[in-house]
């Protein structure tokens, strides 16, 4: 398994580095300093199964870029945005880029392990933003109203990768009880799948 970190700063890469070996050994880090240098690794090699992209580096404005030529490729890996600011903001806009993750720097070692553990197994992972900046939706208002309190704990859970025990354990109900609610929330937001629905859930401040 290979993971690409894309980051100005070469010491926070070293750092992804370590904490990964030490989780599994089997897991091997390419490094590039920039978005541009990192499309030419991806084309020129074998894909990574995910890569770790850092907004806040050298050419912010096409950060976002590689994710949609990528995508253009039909080269399906899977992104996590690292950032070093915690807004909704941000979080809002690596999630409409079709990021699958966000977390920011100041997450812990572990937050950041289960992070990455949960993209790379086809999940999503989004660090609660810190500061509730507008996130500029339309539909915003109309989606909360809609969706209860205890729904929108739901979707918070689902969004820091939680499988439906530990939701139950964490809210102190039954897993059919998170089953119930998962499946009137996909209802309500006209989803089909968790991903899917903390995608929706982001995007319209709901998270």
């Amino acid at each position: 398994m290979k993971i690409l970190i894309i980051d100005d700063q070469r010491l926070f890469a070293d750092g992804i580095r370590i904490l990964l070996n030490e989780y599994d050994a089997s897991i091997t880090t390419d490094y590039a300093g920039n978005v541009f240098s990192a499309y030419d690794k991806i084309i020129a090699s074998d894909s990574p199964n995910l890569i770790l992209l850092n907004i806040n580096t050298s050419a912010t404005a096409n950060s976002f870029d590689l994710i949609n030529k990528l995508s253009s490729l039909h080269i399906e890996i899977p992104v996590m945005v690292i950032s070093n600011n915690s807004t909704s903001t941000e979080a809002a806009l690596a999630i409409e880029n079709n990021a699958s993750g966000f977390i920011t720097k100041s997450c812990s070692r572990e937050t950041t392990l289960k992070a990455i553990m949960t993209v790379l197994k086809g999940g999503m992972y989004v660090s609660k933003p810190t500061k509730d900046n507008d996130y500029g939706c339309v539909n915003a208002e109309q989606d909360t109203n809609k969706v209860t309190s205890r729904q929108k704990e739901v979707l918070y859970l689902l969004s820091q990768g939680l499988l439906n025990k530990q939701i139950a354990d964490e809210l102190d109900i039954s897993a059919n009880t998170v089953k119930a609610h998962l499946h009137d929330l996909f209802r309500r937001l006209d989803v089909s799948n968790r991903t899917a629905a903390v995608r929706h859930g982001f995007k319209h401040g709901l998270i």
